[in-house]
């Protein structure tokens, strides 16, 4: 069984994947990319696009915001807004945070909690696994938008969103150029090296792996790997040990706290990484350094702790 403490990487990023492989009505691509509307009718409004296409028109900047996806609480944290924010999920680790009420799951959280705590903006997991979410907050006349962190590209729109919600387009831009900068730096670092294949194991038994199209098949690509596992017919599939075992594989990262089979690591190279590497947020730079450090013995990221 998955390890408690891996249940972020489990229960949120394992459960969004999955629910775009089931080919969810929930969710389309956005039309939009930047996820924000620039001809809004009315100019003194704020118009923000979901992940599905539809749209919530602010009267004024949030002051009240809860986000039921920990990235996006991390992206409102790095945008300066922190004392907005006025809940958290269980799976918010950042110690800005931990002092706030929770509202439980990032998907089906407590809705009693949720409603007490008043928001004038909700952000949470747009897909059929969280209807009642949202049919609850738009009975009761909450503005909420729902978004879907699957990748580097949502992880561009997402924050462009956030950042015109509280008023920080500037810095929301000059975000994702920072994301864009470091990770050509990364993969600029990783040029000279070999590409190792590499398979992401989530943990499970049996074991959860990543396939094309995921997350973390791009991080594996941006740091120089190959994913040993992109001939996989969904972006996540548990793979028998026999399957493990007979595959051609050079490095098996793991969150930490894993216990692999041991015939799984028998002669390959293991590596930990945090659980947030597995989950897309501002720090993705930082999360494709440490991959990177971990895949390639002698890069030594430019800062200190790159490595894991």
């Amino acid at each position: 069984m998955p390890r408690p403490g891996h249940v972020p990487a489990l229960g949120l990023l394992v459960t969004l994947a999955l629910a775009a492989c089931s080919g969810d009505p929930d969710a389309a691509s956005n039309p939009d990319a930047s996820g924000v509307s620039a001809g809004a009718p009315d100019d003194a409004a704020i118009v923000l696009i979901g992940a599905a296409g539809d749209t919530v028109r602010l009267d004024r900047e949030p002051q009240r915001i809860v986000a039921l996806i920990p990235g996006v609480n991390r992206i409102l944290v790095d945008l300066g807004v922190e004392d907005r924010i006025v809940g958290r999920t269980d799976y918010d680790t950042l110690s800005v945070l931990t002092g706030l009420p929770s509202v439980g799951g990032g998907i089906g959280p407590d809705l009693e909690v949720l409603l007490g705590l008043r928001p004038d903006l909700v952000v949470r997991f747009e897909g059929a696994q969280d209807a009642r979410t949202r049919e609850r907050l738009t009975d009761l006349g909450i503005p909420h938008i729902g978004v879907r962190p699957d990748g580097i590209d949502d992880l561009r729109s997402i924050t462009r969103t956030m950042g015109h919600a509280v008023g920080r387009d500037v810095e929301a831009d000059r975000m994702v150029r920072g994301i864009d900068d470091g990770l050509a730096e990364v993969r600029a670092a990783v040029a000279g090296f070999e590409h190792p294949r590499v398979a992401w194991i989530l943990g499970g038994t049996p074991p959860l792996v990543a396939g094309p199209g995921t997350f973390l098949q791009e991080l594996i690509d941006v740091t120089g790997g190959r994913n040993a596992f992109d001939d996989l017919d969904d972006l996540y599939a548990t793979v028998s040990l026999e399957t493990l075992v007979a595959r051609e594989i050079d490095v098996i990262v793991i969150g930490e706290g894993d216990d692999p089979d041991p015939r799984i690591v028998e002669g390959r190279r293991v590596v930990r990484v945090p659980s947030h590497v597995e989950i897309p947020g501002p720090d993705i730079v930082a999360s494709a350094w440490t991959v990177a450090a971990a895949i390639h013995p002698g890069l030594v990221p430019p800062f200190e702790g790159g490595a894991p």
